[in-house]
């Protein structure tokens, strides 16, 4: 039995429900999408970068894009940060950092906002928090934020195989779609007072 050929036919039926009756109410209505307050635009790409982490360990970045991001705290200078590290039984993930740059443009201070990790189907999921309590994850069956009507989320435990029973939900995009990890960033440091 294939396993893992079952766990993608599942997750596209799953999708295929999903995306049937995303957007109606519960009447059977269509409602308008959620609209995120936070427009992002795309700077220059600036290629390797080295980031210390606090306590001294030092972690090297293979590629970086800096964004602008403008939402209700202000405009922000947010640098997307590609680097691999071993996690949950792979040597290689794939992730990325969204560090925000504290000071002027000439400012060596960053603040990681959020982190993305590539999940078992080369996807990238990132933790939710509670809005009521930003240091704490959303668990599945917690109320879900209108931001994330929209947009996919699933369980840790359906995003990495190695992670038996892991109820905490992710924030789930595409490789490519840096603007919307900038935007989940902007939203994760606003619950969390990082400005």
């Amino acid at each position: 039995m294939d396993l893992e050929a079952i766990r993608a036919e599942l997750h596209m039926a799953v999708d295929r429900i999903i995306d049937a009756h995303a957007g109606r109410a519960d009447d059977g209505r269509q409602q308008a999408p959620v609209a995120d307050p936070v427009s992002v635009t795309a700077g220059e790409e600036t290629g390797p970068w080295t980031y210390r982490w606090p306590g001294s360990e030092v972690e090297d970045f293979h590629q970086t894009r800096w964004y602008e991001a403008v939402g209700e705290q202000g405009k922000q200078r947010v640098r997307v940060a590609w680097a691999r590290r071993a996690a949950w039984g792979r040597d290689d993930r794939l992730r990325a950092v969204v560090f925000h740059q504290q000071g002027g443009v000439d400012s060596t201070t960053y603040y990681p906002w959020t982190e993305f990790v590539e999940t078992d189907d080369s996807r990238y999921a990132a933790i939710i928090p509670k809005p009521g309590r930003p240091r704490a994850q959303l668990r599945d069956g917690d109320s879900l934020p209108d931001r994330f009507r929209d947009r996919v989320v699933e369980r840790t435990d359906a995003l990495f195989d190695s992670i038996a029973e892991g109820s905490s939900m992710r924030f789930v995009v595409a490789e490519s779609d840096e603007a919307e990890m900038v935007r989940h960033g902007y939203w994760v440091a606003t619950l969390r007072n990082r400005f």
